[in-house]
């Protein structure tokens, strides 16, 4: 968290620019929608007098315009299969109960009161994360499965929402960078976290996986958010009042609190967060440690309860016995599988992300005043801060988890990459405006950030490689549900979706008008990838058939071959 207090350049480069002539100095007065702007800094006017046609303004404004398309563009299958969506396994298992508290005829209020009973018994029998049970006994299908489909619709709303917050604090707070460069890098970190997710359907349509991990990992990012704004003292729009400090304090409060009960991968980072919060805070202003103190503790006293409960010591010896590896092995394996997944998840997208990322960055840049020093501690730290979420999957399980666990690995590293390439591009300008300042020159950017043409080429031509490739892929039957929007729109416009809908309704129907106790549904035969988990089986014994039958009321509930 220290890398984000928004210290001041160095003392070298504030003297160099104070030393240098008056039109060498950066404009205080000419902004455009509250960034530097480049016409009448860089690019200087021709003989007539005239500023270049095209603006830095236009092409900036173009740029971010094209990317909020893309990501407009990217979340309209995601949504619109939403609809589609059903409920499976866990949302019965803990749902159950508050469902047929409201089958009985009871209220919201009794709902409620399952679920909190649910949180309380599985603390003692299965897990002790109680905060995040009390939602998973909630889910949408509870009441009604028509309903189901919303759960998606608010992990997706959170994910963007909380990714928007914490960019908008670094950005916008921090870096005093305005609004374009906080619109673009933000629309780029939810492109990759939307398409490139390990497991689509357990990140965002399973709502039990996805509630469980990709909303907490949302929180997190709130709470780092407040953290950032507690230390620094000040929003984008002033210093923070000591009213407006108290609130953000005990928001945090209430935040660690659930956040503690939450999945212990986000816990893990979310803990190292609020330490760095309060180093952070000790370091760089001491006074501000007052309004993090007390949610860094809450957190630790939640997350000591929640990792203490009975119920994980009977889940460990009944579900993972034997796959502890121990603390020497765990943190071995965490660091390798740290490194493994730095190399894995940095794909062509990714480069093309940053590609188009990168002239933006040089903008929050020069319009900070932060030194972005030591880009390589950062770069360290966040690492480490990776490899520390594999910590509790190696611990308990012996592995790096599912795809539910990968996946805010995954949100998480893109966000930290963001970060590590935005500090070191930040000191890069830095050491060059030192140095042009040093020798009385004017700064000697590079073609790309110094014509607003070439720079208007760069983009296209990165856009038209990320759009092209995205239509080979969509093509391309080996790779055509790589990405999740992409995988969504072909199940909508093939039927699958539909498909797999009205098959979910026909079983539901099969089940609720069968006056026997004991019914046999057809297996689903179609399973769009970003929606299906899987199935009921042919026998009871297991707890997915027995959580349905529960679920309609009755003694069994088996699956069959229809063609047979």
């Amino acid at each position: 968290m220290a890398i984000t207090t928004g210290s001041t350049r160095g003392d070298s480069a504030q003297t160099g620019a104070t030393s240098a002539p008056a039109h060498f100095k950066r404009p205080e007065t000419s902004r455009f929608d509250g960034h530097i702007d480049h016409d009448s800094e860089i690019i200087p006017p021709d003989a007539s007098g005239s500023a270049p046609r095209l603006g830095w303004r236009a092409v900036y404004l173009a740029s971010a315009a094209a990317l909020v398309a893309l990501l407009v563009a990217a979340l309209v299958p995601l949504l619109a299969i939403c609809p589609y969506n059903h409920s499976f396994a866990d949302d019965w298992h803990y749902g159950v109960d508050a469902h047929l508290a409201l089958q009985a005829g009871g209220s919201v209020i009794d709902a409620i009161g399952a679920a909190l009973q649910e949180a309380y018994d599985t603390f003692f029998s299965w897990q002790g994360t109680y905060s995040a049970i009390v939602l998973m006994a909630l889910q949408p299908g509870v009441f009604s499965e028509a309903l189901y489909g919303l759960g998606a619709v608010g992990i997706l709303a959170a994910l963007m929402l909380a990714t928007w917050y914490f960019a908008s604090v670094l950005v916008r707070d921090v870096l005093d960078a305005g609004r374009l460069p906080l619109i673009a890098l933000a629309s780029l970190i939810l492109l990759l976290q939307t398409q490139l997710l390990p497991s689509p359907v357990e990140g965002i349509y399973w709502y039990n996986a996805a509630i469980y991990y990709t909303f907490y990992h949302a929180l997190m990012l709130v709470m780092a958010g407040l953290s950032v704004r507690l230390v620094h003292g000040r929003t984008r729009k002033g210093p923070l009042s000591g009213r407006g400090s108290a609130v953000r304090a005990v928001a945090l409060v209430l935040l660690a609190f659930v956040v503690a009960g939450g999945n212990f991968v986000t816990g893990i980072v979310s803990a190292l967060l609020l330490g760095g919060a309060c180093v952070a805070a000790v370091l760089k202003a001491r006074g501000r440690l007052k309004f993090i103190v007390p949610a860094f503790v809450v957190f630790v006293a939640g997350f000591a309860v929640s990792m203490a409960a009975p119920g994980n010591a009977a889940r460990q010896a009944s579900q993972f016995a034997g796959d502890n590896l121990g603390v020497v092995l765990t943190l071995a394996n965490s660091a390798l599988s740290g490194m493994e997944y730095v190399v894995l998840w940095s794909n062509g997208y990714l480069v093309c992300a940053l590609a188009v990322a990168l002239p933006f960055m040089v903008l929050a840049a020069k319009r900070s005043t932060c030194s972005f020093a030591h880009p390589l501690a950062a770069a360290g730290l966040s690492l480490a801060l990776l490899m520390a979420s594999f910590t509790p999957t190696f611990y308990s399980m012996g592995n790096v988890g599912p795809g539910r666990v990968q996946n805010i690995r995954y949100d998480l590293f893109v966000v930290l990459v963001f970060i590590c390439v935005m500090w070191t591009v930040g000191r890069i300008v830095r050491l060059t405006e030192a140095r042009a300042a040093d020798a009385g020159e004017r700064t000697a950017w590079p073609r790309l950030f110094s014509s607003p043409r070439a720079y208007a080429v760069y983009v296209l031509a990165c856009l038209l490689l990320i759009v092209g490739s995205v239509g080979a892929l969509a093509l391309d039957s080996r790779h055509a549900d790589d990405l999740t929007s992409v995988s969504a729109a072909r199940s909508l416009l093939s039927g699958e979706a539909a498909a797999y809908d009205r098959e979910v309704w026909e079983r539901c129907a099969i089940i609720e008008s069968s006056d026997s106790d004991e019914v046999d549904v057809p297996y689903y035969t179609v399973g769009p990838k970003v929606l299906f988990m899987g199935d009921i089986y042919d026998n009871m014994d297991n707890y997915m058939n027995y959580r349905l039958a529960q679920w309609f009321g009755k003694k069994s509930i088996l699956a069959y071959h229809s063609q047979l």
